[in-house]
Order: structure tokens, then C-alpha cells, then sequence
């Protein structure tokens, strides 16, 4: 066996249960114990059972704007349980006849779809009603009063009732389970009919190419002939090959009849075949049974692919288009996999053409994960024509392919017409939409105009409206009827927005104000471990913001006044230095390279002076004033790491000596900037520093989402002249796999042989990856084969670098460069 210890399994495939919850506005903790069960579930039970839940209905998604109907009705569409609860209250007129009640017309939609389609399961749980309700029912009670006698009379439902949050908790986890562990019987039996008895007809599928109707190729049979000679003189001295072994499993592997167990050829045995590649001469349903192995483990990057997808003219024809509509579910989702990887296109032919591909992606019968992977091949590759099927699986309204159906219509639709992507976005208002998606298609926003931005701010994506907020305050868009029901909305960068449009126009908010609209109340229980990590960290990091721009609106005398009097907070104080920093940088300098001591024990004298020195107030901030002090270091740290002036470098330098400064990324752009090859490690311990104002995610281990990036593209800086050293550094594979895509071609062709086996080498996965679609790139075609057999000559390899390096050799030089590009920067 080689370096590599293969210990992988078949990705566990999960059924999506959508679970609707319907009720009004009464029974608002119940609806909040409800997703917490659920999410309950799917982290302790949805890989045990195989069933994953989905809660929709259980609360607005866009607070202060309202949820269409239209949405809901599509929710409650796709839903396989409906669960309705109710208490005092019926609800409010949807506006749509005949109904009474939003709960009212859910109800009966549902019901209606069940007499029709046998789905929804419909259960409701109804809340026990006090004796004083009773006596004086207002017409909402009396409603649901005669609602809930229909329904216990008729016996038709299952229905129960429940007295307190903690009866309904029970009640509610017995429901869902209940359901799922029934289905997963009906699809055991369901299963259990499909191995007993054969199918009564099969579906014809198109095929590529016809061949003989014997099951091995005639040099398939002529190897087995040879084999067979070899293995009755076999001895221990003259053993058969391991690579004829190979060969054996290969030849069995296709010549399987239904029957048979199913198979693939493990991803040794196929490395073995890629090695002898020019020693055996392989009949064509070898090289295709070659092929679709590489194609079953496409995910797994461990088994050759790309050299027996050339050897049966793969590239030039659609070969991997009908790979995708036949066999087993990883192998169809390997070959949209990478169709999508080189953007290879489908080309039209006699026997099957473009839209009878793209329409048996999505038949029926079609696997989630092929539906899924068609959607993302289709985003990318897809044409105008393609629209009405994608439409048609948005339709569906199935939880995991209803965003990627609306993502492929949308790019589709901006590669032609920008403002009818804008329209489409708006229209099938997906839940999941992908920055990337957004920074193109409002890249030129200029082209819309501020009635289509307007409407952005309801969708129900966030980064939607998050963007088109940003850009409408650009535009002075946001008047104060539009911007005053965004306070209320779930993102605090909306919120913010909103906050700074109002105060354009004309009003003020103190930081008190502006935190009870930026930063939003935990409602988790007390404790501390619950408050930590149920703080509102992005309303605290926007308040941040509203503070330091309010300080600075100040006059002087207003933060000289300020400055006095505060010892909590250094705002007036970094706004006075901000202004002048010419007149008090230095005395900035002087406070952090004191780590504000002597600032601190000033103030603090201020504050007996004005209170007395031996209050209380004195000792309880002399308490926390190594929290202060820190805190205060960090601040004005990153104000002198922002001006980037060369000649603060020593004083940065010491301070991350000191270890007494949180991470900021302010430090690693002016070490970026000005720092040297010794500046290296200082570099590499940012890594260990907490970030800062979250003391809570270091107990936590939650790691910066850019601070690894940060990292590596500092060291990338400081090192880029001298490579091969930097590359030699004992670091985190993690960031040397970060710095390898940073390095331009040329440059690593100019690396040291020895350097760069040691990437290829690496016992990082990632590492080994990315430095073999960089070597593939950077050199020759011929000396990337040369390198490979050197590099398999040897006893030990890595799958996966074979896998890249294959992909280099193989795949036409420009659909690699492109798809090798797209790799690194993902």
C-alpha cells in the first residue's frame, strides 16, 4: 500500500423531511422550542435515521417587512408533515377569500393536498384554554373553540393538546420522531419489494457506444489466457504481479452480471493499472471501465481519471454527458463533476442532443445528488434553452435543489440580460444565494435604478439585502419612510445602514440609543457559557463602528470634556488622536508601548478625585483594569498599525513580543508592508492570538474566518523573495497551502527540485493537491509526465497527487489551465 491509507465510505445519502408549522402569533415560545427539538434532531439523529428535517413556517424571515403569502403557500407546498398549533388567538385575514386566518388557509390547503396526493401527514396540538377564557371567549377564541370540536368530532386527524411549554416539548419531539421512524419503515418494505422482485420493464438510455455482446474485450480475454498460463507456474520465488492482480479485479469488475455483488476497483489497484498504463494493452471496455472507476471516485481525488477519459476520445464528443445518465449515482454525479471542473460542453449529435441530456438529468427517477450537480454544471455551462427544465425543478420545490435550481437560472440569465437576472432574483426569492453570485450581478449597479434596489430589501437572503442597503445609502436612496422599518431588521449590517441613512437625514442617536437598535438581547438562558455564545457579536462590531464615527462628529472641547471625565472607554481620547495625530502621536505611542499603566492609574486618579478614594467605584474599576488596559493597547494599536508609517515598526514588533496584544489584522498589514524575513515568526504566532473584543472565542476554539488568509498572504509578503527558504519554514500545513496559489508561475518554475518534492510530498492532503496544480501549470507537459514517473517509480506515493498530475497530462492544455486556476482559488 502506498503513503496513502485510504479509509473512506460511500457519503451516507439523507432524505430531506419538510416539516411546516403552522400558528398564530400566541404561542410564540412554543415555536422557538420547535426548532430547537428540530435542530436537536438533525445533530443527534439525522445520520442514524438517514432523515433530515427542515422547519419552515415557524417564524417571519424578514422582520419589519412582512412575508408574502406567495412564499409561505410554497413552503407549505413541498411539506411531507404539517403540524398546526393553536391557543387563543385564530389570526390575521391573509386577504384571500374565503379564508379568515392566515392558520385558516394553511390548514385547508393542507388538508385539500392531502385528500388529493396522500401528503402531507397532518397533526395538531392544541393548548389547553384557562376556565376565565372560557367564560368571556372574544370572537378569535371563540373561532378556534369551534374549530377544535370539528376536529374531535370528526376523529379524522391525529390531534392532542398540550397544557405548558414543557408538555408541548414532549408531545412535539414524539410527533417528529414518530413520523420519521414510520416512513423509514414504509421505505425499508419499499426497498425490501424492489431486491425481491425485478423490475417489469427497463428504461432504454442512450448509449455512446455500442460494442460486442461478449463481456471482455478480445486483449481482455487474451490477458486472462496469459494470466492463467503465469499463475499455474507461479512460486514464492516467482510470484504473480501485483499489477496482474490488478488487471484480474478489473476484468471481473466489468464482466459482472446482475447478480453479483457491485463493485468498483479499489483505488490502489487503479493507481497500479495508471502506472502500467503503457505496459498493457486495454480493450475498449476496460479503458471505459477505467474511466467510470475514476469517475466514482471523483470526490475522493485518489483514483486516475482524466488519461482514460482521452483514451476514449472523452473530450471531443459527449462521452461524460452520457456517463452522467447512466450507471450509479457516483458515477453520474462524477461525470457532471467534471464536466463542470473544464467546462467541457455538450455537443449535439444524432442519437442524443443537448436537450435530451439535460431533460434525463432531471427525469423522475433522477437521484437528489444528480439533479444537484446537474444544477451546478448547469450554472456555469448552462444555456438559455436549458431555462424551462431548470424552471420546472424549481417547481419542485425540493428543500436541496430548489436554491441551486434558482442560482443556475440566475447566472443563465446574467450572462445575457443583468436587469432580468435582478428581476429572477427577486422572483423565485431563493433562501441560499452565494456572494460571488451578488458581486457580479450588481457590478454595475449603475444600471439599476433605485425602484429595483428598493424592492432588494425584502428578500428574504440577507447578503441580498444587505447589499442592495449599502447601495442604496451610496445613493442617498434610503429616505427615512425606508430606512426606519430596516431598524428591525435580523442583520445588524442592515440595521447599521438603515441607523446611518436616518442620520443623513437629520436625526441623532447616542451609543446608548444606537446599541438597543445594533445589538440585539440575548433571549438564551443565563449563564455564562450560554452568554458567550449566544452574544451578538456582529451588532457589537457595527456598534463599534456607530461609536468611533459619532466620537468623531465631536468638537474638540466636546472630546476634551469626554476624554476627562471617561475611564471605561477611550473613545474621545482615539478621536482627539485621530484628528491630530501630528500633536498627540506620540503620546499615543508612549500609552501603548506603557500598555496605558500609567493613562490608567491618571484616570483612575480623576475618578477619586470626583468621587472620593475610597468608594467603591475605585476599587471595582481597579479590578478590571487589566481588562481596560488591554483593551485600551489594542485600540491604539491598531490606529498607529493603520497610518503606516515605517517608523512605528520597532514599537509594533514589541508589542506582538509582548504577547500582551489580541490578533487584529491591522498588525499584519504593516508587518506586510514594512516588516523583514526576521518578522516571520512574529507572524506565524498571530495565529495563537485570540481575536480581538471576543475574549469568548478563544475558549471556544472559533477561528477568524480570514485570519489563516491574513496569515499566509503576510508571509507571502515578507518571503516572496526568497521562496525557497519560506516554503522550507516549519509552519501549518494550512498555511502553506494558502501561500502556494499566492506564488505566480514563473516563480515556483524557479523553485528548488528538493523544495518542491517536499510540497508533493507533504503529509498535508492540501498541501500535495494545490503543488500539483501548480507544478502542471507552471511547467511543461512533458516534464509533468516525466515527473510522474519518476514520482510512481518509487514504492510509496500519494493518490492524490497522481490524480493532479494526471489531470495536468491529459486534460487539453487550455480547458486545465482555466479549471487548474479555478481549483487554487477556490
Amino acid at each position: 500500500m502506498g503513503m496513502e491509507q485510504v479509509q473512506w465510505k460511500m457519503a451516507g445519502t439523507r432524505r430531506f423531511i419538510k416539516v411546516f408549522l403552522a400558528s398564530p402569533g400566541d404561542v410564540a415560545e412554543e415555536r422557538k422550542v420547535a426548532k430547537t427539538i428540530v435542530d436537536d434532531f438533525n445533530s443527534q439523529l439525522a445520520d442514524a435515521l438517514g432523515y433530515q428535517l427542515e422547519l419552515v413556517g415557524w417564524e417571519d424571515t424578514l422582520p419589519g417587512v412582512g412575508r408574502p403569502q406567495a412564499i409561505i403557500n410554497r413552503d407549505l407546498d413541498g411539506c411531507d408533515l404539517f403540524i398546526g398549533m393553536l391557543w387563543k388567538r385564530w389570526g390575521t385575514p391573509p386577504g384571500t377569500e374565503p379564508y379568515t386566518s392566515g392558520f385558516e388557509e394553511e390548514f385547508n390547503r393542507s388538508m385539500t393536498r392531502n385528500a388529493k396526493e396522500g401528503r402531507p401527514e397532518i397533526n395538531l396540538l392544541l393548548k389547553d384554554l384557562d376556565a376565565a377564557s372560557l367564560a368571556d371567549p372574544g370572537d378569535h377564541l371563540k373561532k378556534v373553540i369551534a374549530f377544535k370540536e370539528q376536529v374531535f368530532a370528526e376523529k379524522k386527524l391525529l390531534a392532542g393538546t398540550f397544557t405548558d411549554v414543557r408538555d408541548f416539548e414532549g408531545k412535539f419531539r414524539k410527533c417528529i420522531q414518530g413520523y420519521v421512524i414510520s416512513l423509514a419503515n414504509k421505505d425499508k418494505e419499499s426497498e425490501s419489494e424492489k431486491d425481491q422482485a425485478p423490475s417489469p420493464g427497463t428504461h432504454a438510455t442512450p448509449t455512446s457506444e455500442p460494442g460486442p455482446t461478449t463481456p471482455l474485450s478480445v486483449e481482455g480475454a487474451r490477458f486472462l489466457r496469459n494470466f492463467l498460463s503465469k499463475a499455474e507456474k507461479a512460486t514464492d520465488e516467482h510470484p504473480l504481479t501485483a499489477i496482474d492482480v490488478a488487471r484480474v479485479r478489473l476484468l471481473s469488475m466489468i464482466a459482472a452480471v446482475h447478480g453479483n455483488d457491485q463493485q468498483s476497483l479499489g483505488p490502489h489497484d487503479a493507481n497500479l493499472l495508471y502506472k502500467a498504463r503503457t505496459n498493457f494493452e486495454f480493450g475498449r471496455r476496460e479503458l471505459n471501465g477505467l474511466r467510470d472507476d475514476g469517475l466514482e471516485h471523483l470526490e475522493h481525488e485518489n483514483v486516475p481519471l482524466w488519461h482514460w477519459v482521452a483514451a476514449v476520445d472523452g473530450f471531443k464528443n459527449n462521452r461524460l454527458p452520457v456517463c452522467s445518465l447512466v450507471g450509479s449515482t457516483e458515477r453520474r454525479v462524477g461525470a457532471l463533476k467534471a464536466m463542470r471542473l473544464i467546462a467541457l460542453p455538450i455537443v449535439e449529435e444524432e442519437l442524443v442532443g443537448r436537450n435530451e441530456i439535460v431533460s434525463l438529468w432531471f427525469a423522475d427517477t433522477s437521484e437528489t445528488a444528480v439533479r444537484v450537480s446537474a444544477l451546478d454544471y448547469l450554472s456555469e455551462c448552462g444555456q438559455p434553452s436549458d431555462l424551462p427544465t431548470i424552471h420546472e425543478e424549481f417547481a419542485r420545490n425540493e428543500t436541496q435543489t430548489t436554491s441551486a435550481a434558482a442560482n443556475a437560472i440566475i447566472r443563465i440569465l446574467l450572462r445575457d440580460d443583468r436587469r432580468k437576472a435582478l428581476e429572477t432574483l427577486y422572483s423565485l426569492q431563493p433562501t441560499t444565494v452565494k456572494q460571488d453570485l451578488l458581486d457580479e450581478l450588481f457590478s454595475h449597479d449603475a444600471e439599476f435604478d433605485v425602484e429595483a434596489l428598493l424592492r432588494g430589501l425584502s428578500h428574504r437572503n440577507v447578503l441580498v439585502r444587505i447589499t442592495v442597503v449599502k447601495l442604496l445609502h451610496k445613493r442617498r436612496a434610503l429616505g427615512a419612510s425606508v430606512a426606519e422599518p430596516l431598524l428591525n431588521d435580523s442583520n445588524a449590517e442592515v440595521r447599521y445602514e438603515a441607523l446611518q441613512a436616518l442620520i443623513t437625514d437629520g436625526r441623532s442617536y447616542s451609543v446608548d440609543q444606537a446599541k438597543a437598535v445594533l445589538v440585539r438581547k440575548s433571549q438564551a438562558p443565563m449563564g455564562l457559557l450560554s452568554a458567550m455564545t449566544h452574544a451578538d457579536t456582529e451588532g457589537e462590531a457595527v456598534l463599534d463602528r456607530y461609536t468611533q464615527q459619532l466620537f468623531d462628529r465631536f468638537t474638540d472641547a466636546q472630546l476634551e470634556e469626554e476624554d476627562r471625565l471617561a475611564i471605561f472607554d477611550q473613545n474621545a481620547y482615539f478621536a482627539l488622536i485621530r484628528r491630530n495625530f501630528r500633536l498627540h502621536g506620540d503620546n499615543l505611542r508612549k500609552a501603548v508601548a506603557n500598555q496605558f499603566v500609567d493613562r490608567f492609574e491618571s484616570l483612575l486618579e480623576e475618578v477619586a478625585k470626583r468621587y472620593g478614594p475610597l468608594t467603591d467605584l475605585v476599587e471595582k474599576t481597579r479590578s478590571i483594569g487589566e481588562y481596560l488596559r488591554r483593551k485600551f493597547t489594542r485600540e491604539g494599536l491598531d490606529i498607529i498599525c493603520n497610518r503606516l508609517d515605517a517608523a512605528d515598526l520597532p514599537l509594533v514588533r514589541s508589542m506582538l513580543a509582548s504577547g500582551s496584544v489580541s490578533y487584529s489584522a491591522a498588525d499584519l498589514k504593516h508587518l506586510g508592508k514594512f516588516g523583514q524575513w526576521c518578522d516571520i515568526p512574529l507572524v506565524i504566532a498571530s495565529l495563537d492570538r485570540p481575536e480581538h473584543g471576543s475574549t469568548y472565542a478563544s475558549l471556544l476554539s472559533i477561528e477568524s474566518s480570514t485570519k489563516r488568509e491574513d496569515v499566509a498572504c503576510t508571509l507571502y509578503a515578507l518571503g516572496k523573495h526568497r521562496l525557497n527558504d519560506l516554503l522550507a519554514i516549519t509552519m501549518p500545513g494550512y498555511l502553506i497551502a494558502r501561500i502556494i496559489p499566492l506564488i505566480p508561475d514563473k516563480a515556483f518554475l524557479g523553485l528548488a527540485e528538493a523544495v518542491i518534492v517536499s510540497l508533493i510530498q507533504s503529509e498535508f492532503e492540501d498541501v500535495r493537491k494545490l503543488a500539483s496544480l501548480k507544478y502542471v501549470r507552471a511547467f511543461s507537459r512533458r516534464q509533468a509526465k516525466v515527473f510522474l514517473d519518476k514520482y510512481m517509480a518509487a514504492d510509496q506515493f500519494y493518490y492524490n497527487v497522481v490524480h493532479w498530475f494526471d489531470f495536468g497530462i491529459s486534460v487539453p492544455r487550455d480547458r486545465m489551465l482555466r479549471a487548474a486556476k479555478k481549483v487554487m482559488d477556490a
